[in-house]
């Protein structure tokens, strides 16, 4: 009833002005405009039911992850909320605006809070959603891990602007990032006031392999293929309309690396692959209509894996494994030599990668649950 073929999502992205991302092709030229404030989303439906919001520039400060709304006959759910409230007020209007059914259930990719942060508004709208994730990042909620999220107001009042003061003041930053810095500036009441008001979700349902959704008249699965970007990744299946939702797991164009799990990631990917599905939704950037950007995650990651390793199986430390670590084959696919993604793909994936494949070659845990004295709050 809903489906969709190939050819007319092609052509409905299209229309939208949406960039689709195929292959090796290098990352979009960064657009640096401040006019639009930094968490309005692009809507785009893709198959009727089924409606995306993109964060035009996947780069800009703060990273805010993609939201995916599926309408049923029966209810309606969503696929990453919102990492800060304002964004999950914006879902809410959208929900709002396209049908009358209720929220039934809103689906958390991950436990990064750039993604579930914002849930309030839905929350408070639908009180009869089911909040849903993963097992493991129920437990993260709990823990320490989301001390940052928790202590929020801790963080004196002005600091963002402070610390993009220090940024700019430097003489020696290269223009693209003066201009990226300078597009947060002009927003940076707004971000950090966003920031103070998000809140740590309470997770009401949970699985750990797949869980089916049914919407009425439309059946969604929510999948962990195993560790990835973190222990806990989940995906959004949306089998009649041929799509899938990553959440983290594939993030366009720069990768995010921090703590993850390079070789079960590239597995988890290689189960991904294995789906017949048209349109692939990343966590943050621009949908996907062919597989090439995955493979090349998957290429990327076996190495890391592989090459980590090597290296310290010989001795090497962490330093050594940078040093040593050979990205000759992988990093122009990402950033198409563009300095400025160049600099975005050395922070937020080389850097931490690395460290993270390090610690876990010497017996170390990259998401240790050590529990938050209160619980999850």
């Amino acid at each position: 009833m809903f489906s969709m073929t190939a050819a007319a999502i092609a052509t409905a992205l299209a229309a939208g002005s949406l960039f689709i991302a195929n292959g090796d092709i290098p990352p979009p030229a960064a657009d640096f405009s401040a006019e639009r404030d930094p968490f309005e989303l692009d809507w785009s439906s893709p198959a009727p039911g089924v409606w995306i919001g993109v964060r035009p520039q996947s780069a800009r400060l703060p990273v805010t992850g993609t939201s995916v709304i599926v309408i049923g006959e029966s209810g309606v759910l969503v696929f990453d909320g919102g990492g800060v409230p304002l964004q999950g007020e914006r879902v809410a209007e959208k929900i709002r605006a396209e049908t009358d059914l209720p929220l039934t259930h809103i689906a958390i990719s991950h436990w990064h809070d750039d993604h579930h942060l914002g849930l309030g508004p839905l929350r408070s709208a639908w009180p009869d959603a089911q909040l849903v994730s993963h097992t493991f990042t129920r437990e993260v909620m709990g823990s320490t891990l989301m001390d940052s999220a928790r202590n929020q107001d801790t963080v004196p009042e002005g600091a963002f602007q402070a610390q993009l003061d220090t940024a700019l003041a430097n003489p020696d930053l290269p223009e693209p990032n003066r201009l990226w810095l300078s597009q947060a500036y002009a927003w940076a009441d707004l971000i950090e006031s966003q920031g103070r008001l998000g809140q740590i979700p309470q997770i009401d349902m949970v699985f750990d392999n797949n869980l089916e959704i049914d919407l009425g008249a439309r059946t969604v699965n929510l999948v962990h293929f195993g560790p990835g970007n973190t222990k806990g990744d989940i995906m959004l299946h949306i089998p009649d309309a041929r799509i899938i939702a990553t959440g983290d797991a594939v993030v366009h164009p720069t990768p995010y690396g921090y703590f993850s799990y390079p070789a079960e990631w590239a597995q988890a990917l290689t189960r991904l692959r294995m789906l017949d599905v048209d349109l692939i939704v990343p966590g943050h950037g621009d949908l996907m209509t062919e597989w090439g950007y995955v493979d090349l995650l998957i290429e990327t990651l076996q190495s890391i894996a592989d090459q980590t390793e090597a290296l310290v199986a010989d001795g090497h430390d962490l330093d050594g494994l940078r040093e040593h670590f050979d990205w000759s084959a992988l990093e122009p696919r990402f950033t198409g030599g563009d300095p400025f993604w160049a600099g975005r793909f050395n922070v937020w994936f080389k850097r931490p990668i690395l460290e993270a494949a390090f610690r876990l070659a010497t017996g170390l845990d990259n998401e240790e649950i050590v529990p938050h004295e209160h619980g999850a709050e």
